[in-house]
């Protein structure tokens, strides 16, 4: 099982090396373009020995050394293959094929801001491109895993022929030293879709081989899928010129927690049924980012009261406040746990008004009423899912559905997928199996 765990791991791995064969880091800037506001600052080449130390090296800090050695052992393995050995049914993207460039762009923080955020581009070399991608990551519990430290199998999506960019959040990457935000949907969302416009502006600098008739698609899974819905928002309120150089076709939105308020309601109901957590360290996730994003309405309340003695024993509860954390140590501290072991529900039941505001401030970031989509919106579901409720995937559905919108129930009843996170990683792979399909 660890062999076959460790083969999987490579191939993905392997196949998101770096085409260069530089041994440092080739920093530029960029010239402006005709829109200052979403162009590239300066762009950094990710070589193949950095990509290694950042996908594999690091993991030796954070796990099981024999796990580290099979992983370690793999990668270099498939890394020796040749391109005509891996075939075309592993959907590697093959070394010297792809280039992997960072970059930093302006964008704007909640208080309107101007910051330099940092993204992933992944595009290929040898053939021309026909698609732009905005690819929004999942819930990084870290800054180990954000896209331009390691670059996840979304990037995969290359293979396809696509131009991609794969931006990291506010609160990570460059912008580590900013609050992190987490769930704040409207700043996240105007952050993506300036990385897409930034994205534009350094394909047409680099004279890119992109088709001048490509569309645009916006992909995400989990947070990625509630920022992805946050950005098709985005989209629509930009100016029409803007729009069409965009020229957005369609956007995937899987699992993703699109009404926080119901979402930690559902937790609560969960609870009260008994059942466990599937990533417990949202619920100190979720907080933070209200208390980051309106910081002048919660001067009453003070955020390590929300836990319990034993929460705040682990350290993760104030390691998310100061940003500083670490993914598998919370993964691990947090596992299994119910919410009680978590919440401070004394602390609630004294205080319910605190909790009544919590809930106000993330129905703010509401993103299923409202508005209505004007361009073409996937809408996926794990049901259940043990990690983002079901409940959003109806709440998105009755508020957000017209002629635009398609929406798909992925069946999580097989015995296998009883584990919480399973449930949640199972509707991942089916989008992207989707995406990568090429129905657009």
């Amino acid at each position: 099982m660890k062999k076959k765990l460790f083969a999987v791991l490579a191939t993905i791995l392997a196949g998101l090396a770096s085409c260069t064969d530089q041994d440092v880091l080739e920093t530029q800037e960029m010239s402006q373009s005709s829109e200052p506001s979403f162009a590239v600052l300066s762009e950094s080449e990710v070589t193949e020995q950095e990509l290694y130390d950042m996908t594999v090296g690091d993991m030796k800090k954070g796990v099981d050394a024999d796990i580290f050695d099979g992983v370690d052992n793999a990668y270099k393995e498939v890394n020796k293959s040749q391109v005509n050995e891996q075939g075309t049914t592993t959907r590697a993207l093959a070394p010297l094929l792809y280039k992997v460039v960072r970059i930093e762009y302006k964008t704007l923080d909640q208080n309107m801001e101007p910051v330099n955020a940092s993204a992933l581009i992944v595009y290929p070399l040898l053939r021309k491109m026909d698609k732009v991608m905005l690819i929004n990551h999942g819930t990084q519990i870290g800054f180990a895993m954000i896209p331009t430290k390691y670059t996840s199998v979304e990037a995969i999506m290359a293979a396809t022929g696509a131009l991609c960019i794969l931006p990291d959040y506010i609160g990570l990457g460059s912008t580590s030293n900013h609050p992190d935000l987490y769930l704040n949907h409207e700043v996240h969302g105007r952050t993506s879709v300036d990385a897409l416009l930034a994205l534009l502006d350094y394909a047409k600098a680099k004279n890119l081989a992109l088709d001048k008739s490509y569309k645009s698609y916006i992909v995400g899974y989990s947070q990625g899928g509630s920022v992805s819905l946050a950005s098709l928002r985005r989209v629509q309120e930009l100016d029409m010129a803007t729009q069409k150089r965009i020229n957005l076709d369609k956007v995937y939105c899987g699992d993703g927690p699109y009404d926080l308020r119901r979402t930690f309601e559902t937790y609560m109901e969960d609870y009260e049924k008994g059942k466990k957590m599937g990533l417990g360290a949202v619920i100190p996730l979720v907080i933070n980012s209200m208390f980051n994003s309106y910081p002048s309405e919660v001067t009453d309340m003070k955020y390590e009261d929300f836990f319990t003695k034993w929460a705040l024993s682990t350290g993760v509860p104030q390691a998310i406040k100061n940003n500083k954390e670490g993914i598998i140590d919370m993964m691990l501290k947090f596992n299994g746990k119910s919410l009680a072991d978590i919440l401070n529900l004394d602390y609630i039941a004294e205080h319910p008004d605190h909790l009544a505001k919590l809930l106000d401030l993330m129905d703010r970031q509401n993103l299923c009423h409202g508005w209505q989509p004007q361009y073409k919106l996937k809408l996926l579901h794990g049901n259940p899912d043990g990690v983002v409720p079901f409940s959003n995937f109806e709440e998105a559905v009755e508020g957000l559905s017209n002629e635009y919108v398609e929406t798909k129930v992925i069946s999580n009843k097989s015995i296998l997928l009883t584990e919480p996170l399973l449930q949640h990683i199972n509707g991942m792979t089916v989008m992207i199996e989707e995406v990568l399909s090429g129905n657009f």
